[in-house]
């Protein structure tokens, strides 16, 4: 009851505080601090309190960075409300809006906020995906900023996430980040409920006890009975895990004498019905049952306060109605005046967008001048640098070309000296052919290859007469080399005059014999040669 009335009062004073506020952006600022108070066990009441700070906002037509400020923070409030309703579409649109609005205006502080808010949405809907981008995303921000206690707080729900995604390991190094940097006890202990819940996730469960036993020292010392009691019912949760019952009946004793200490009755109903079923363990069945009664009388007593809670809520929110139609009824009283005050704005605004207009027209014929000789003299550096290139090429191509004038001749001269060095008249003959092959093909490399066929019809017209009529399956490669086995050429000899290689040579008489029907034995050359003969007798 002390904690509701002190709810009360504080939402009374800034009620008072917004009936006599002198502008809208400190009326606005007050109504936003009502709706987060009311919030706390009046969701409608408090979702009422928003809309009609951004209906303000928007029938005024307020377009400052105070108020852009002050619309996303709004719309933040909005989706927080969805996401305690179970309307998680409605949150995320709020959200993203609110993140529009707070990139447009570069509100860092406001950008982290809102990407902890969407981290927290997709985490309450299992989407731990997503949760863990909006984190990550949070705390990028918040370092920057160096906001410790806000920064612990995205570390330790991305912990959350890695938790509740089955991801210990990664969970607990973000709550020992996330413990680092709390600069007070509670902030510390809130930390180690989930350390220790990790602790017992893993069966580490002496572990988790003995992070228990920290948070139970921190709220002793801080006297904060309603989080000392959940702390112990929740370190006689895991002695009985341990089967160690006498341990655990201890510490449910002192949750009980810290929750009626606060008169925390939602507690004492879990710990009753806890200590119900621990005597039941125990197999004192008695003060099972003696346990289980007290539990039922907390359980329908609360049942009652939670019905007498919305009748407040109601009177409340019906209370607002009525002082936001008086706020109303003054508004348009001085409409009259602010529309004259407004018409007399406008007239010199649009006298000033007129001015603004045409220098900026000004500014821009003067900037496309200036672009437009800037591109003229950045084309005229571009072709004399392609002349240049140009030129290079070609006195670089001329070198190579020299080059390899003086090496054919060279190899041209030892190849005739040793082809006059040979006794066998067949094997010089060969052997010339061969060269003057060769000495062609160095020719036709730097030609067309139109010069090459024609070099090819001169070395063997009859030949290339035959495959052309009778082997039209041939392709002009596979052709060509045939003319140079004509001449008695090796594969490597070929392959040279190619300027491929060997296996390359074979590769395409396999596939000559394959398109021919000839075995690996038969003579290509004689084959088609006997193309001609058939020719000849069918004539």
């Amino acid at each position: 009851m002390g904690y509701s009335q002190t709810q009360d009062s504080i939402t009374t004073t800034i009620l008072q505080k917004i009936r006599t506020a002198t502008n809208d952006s400190v009326k606005i600022d007050l109504e936003l601090q009502l709706a987060e108070r009311t919030g706390l066990f009046d969701i409608d009441t408090s979702r009422t309190i928003v809309n009609n700070v951004l209906e303000t906002i928007k029938h005024k037509g307020y377009q400052s960075y105070y108020y852009k400020q002050q619309k996303a923070n709004a719309l933040n409030s909005l989706g927080m409300f969805d996401s305690q309703q179970d309307k998680a579409d409605k949150a995320l649109s709020h959200y993203l809006r609110a993140l529009d609005i707070f990139e447009t205006i570069q509100d860092s502080t406001g950008i982290g906020s809102t990407l902890h808010n969407l981290g927290m949405c997709y985490s309450a809907h299992d989407d731990y995906t997503k949760s863990e981008h909006y984190f990550r995303n949070a705390i990028a921000i918040k370092e920057l900023l160096k906001d410790v206690n806000d920064l612990a707080g995205s570390y330790q729900m991305l912990a959350n996430t890695f938790y509740y995604n089955k991801q210990n390991d990664s969970a607990l190094i973000y709550t020992n980040k996330a413990k680092a940097l709390m600069t007070s006890k509670l902030g510390v202990a809130t930390v180690n409920a989930t350390i220790a819940g990790i602790h017992y996730s893993n069966g580490a469960l002496d572990k988790a006890i003995d992070i228990y036993k920290e948070n139970i020292a921190i709220f002793k010392a801080v006297n904060d009975q309603k989080e000392l009691g959940t702390c112990h019912s929740n370190t006689a949760f895991v002695y009985t895990a341990l089967n160690k019952y006498d341990e655990a009946s201890v510490h449910l004793d002192s949750a009980i004498f810290s929750a009626k200490k606060q008169k925390y009755i939602e507690l004492l109903v879990v710990l009753y019905r806890q200590r119900s079923n621990l005597n039941s363990k125990r197999k004192k069945y008695a003060e099972a049952l003696e346990d289980y009664k007290i539990y039922k009388t907390y359980f329908d007593s609360i049942n009652d306060t939670k019905k007498a809670k919305r009748i407040t809520a109601l009177e409340l929110n019906h209370k607002f109605e009525k002082e936001k139609l008086a706020d109303q009824l003054v508004l348009e009283s001085e409409t009259s005046k602010r529309e004259l005050y407004f018409l007399l704005f406008i007239l010199t605004f649009l006298s000033g967008a007129i001015i603004l207009l045409l220098y900026r027209k000004n500014a821009k014929n003067r900037l496309r001048l200036s672009k437009s000789k800037l591109e003229r003299e950045q084309l005229k550096k571009l072709k004399t640098e392609l002349a240049l290139m140009t030129r290079e090429k070609e006195l670089t191509r001329a070198v190579v070309e020299n080059s390899l004038r003086q090496e054919v001749l060279h190899k041209t001269l030892g190849s005739v000296k040793d082809i006059i060095g040979l006794e066998n008249h067949q094997k010089r003959n060969n052997a010339l052919q061969t060269l003057w092959a060769t000495l062609l093909s160095e020719k036709t490399n730097k030609t067309t290859s139109e010069s090459f066929q024609t070099y090819l019809d001169k070395v063997s017209m009859d030949f290339k007469v035959i495959l052309n009529t009778k082997f039209p399956e041939l392709n002009e490669k596979e052709k060509e080399i045939l003319c140079f086995m004509t001449l008695d050429l090796k594969a490597t000899q070929i392959s040279e005059l190619q300027n491929t290689t060997v296996s390359a040579i074979k590769s395409t008489r396999h596939r000559i014999r394959k398109k021919l029907n000839l075995d690996s034995k038969a003579d290509i050359i004689a084959f088609i040669m006997s193309a001609k003969d058939v020719n000849k007798e069918a004539i």
